[in-house]
């Protein structure tokens, strides 16, 4: 499954929170010939994270390719990395081009990485080594220039069967982990009134959330993290709680 970013995806006022700009300097410090590793809870930004080192670096005028290994079955994750030729089995009708050279000259994020097979990780680990592709069923090998960013919302992402994460490691990958929003409190009314914003753009109406509201939001655990806090601010927007904006 493959997606180009949109401006609306990557949220750039996420980058102004302390916390974010942090962890986006050290992805802009790191060599970007190597992989970058991002991994914390469902939910924290970690595609945000991804997308917006990608917009601050030489790369950010090519494209910006997500692949999220977990969305779709371990059966197709080559094909979809790699492409494949014409006939390359009953199903390949035609030739079809992989997210590897969809993303050239650009950065490929692949989210969900602790899905990846071993054939998978095997391949991943040539090509970035090495920059070179081969479709399936194909023997022409394509030079690739492609950043790697993978993620993973493991809570112990280096374990022995996470293959391609540990993989990556040994690549001289450089690793950031995004905190949970409930230890990024002071953050919490830059990314409500985002979302709000959004929102009001959405609908086409104007709204806004009410103190008391704003505060209550700094006091809760939030465990879907920022996911959550946007589903929340919906929530209250469409009207199902309208006490809570005005």
């Amino acid at each position: 499954m493959l997606a180009r970013a949109t401006t609306d995806d990557r949220l750039p006022t996420v980058a102004r929170t302390p916390r974010i700009l942090d962890l986006l300097r050290i992805g802009q410090r790191a060599d970007p010939r190597a992989p970058l590793l991002i991994h914390g809870e469902p939910g924290v930004g970690k595609d945000i994270l991804a997308a917006l080192v990608h917009d601050a670096s030489v790369r950010r005028s090519h494209s910006f390719i997500k692949v999220n290994l977990g969305a779709q079955s371990a059966k197709h994750h080559e094909t979809d990395l790699f492409g494949h030729e014409r006939g390359a089995s009953p199903e390949a009708t035609r030739r079809r081009l992989g997210s590897f050279e969809f993303a050239n000259h650009g950065t490929l994020y692949l989210d969900q990485v602790g899905t990846a097979s071993c054939e998978v990780v095997a391949r991943v680990v040539h090509t970035v080594r090495t920059g070179e592709v081969a479709r399936i069923g194909g023997r022409e090998t394509i030079q690739v220039d492609v950043r790697l960013i993978a993620s993973t919302s493991d809570n112990a992402p280096a374990r022995a069967d996470n293959g391609l994460w540990q993989a990556l490691r040994g690549l001289d990958a450089v690793e950031i982990c995004v905190p949970p929003l409930r230890e990024r409190i002071d953050e919490i009314p830059v990314l409500a009134s985002f979302f709000l914003e959004r929102f009001k753009r959405r609908y086409r109406r104007d709204a806004q959330l009410c103190p008391d509201m704003m505060s209550a939001f700094q006091t809760r655990s939030w465990p879907g993290n920022i996911r959550e806090l946007e589903e929340e601010v919906h929530r209250l927007f469409v009207g199902e709680a309208k006490a809570a904006v005005r």
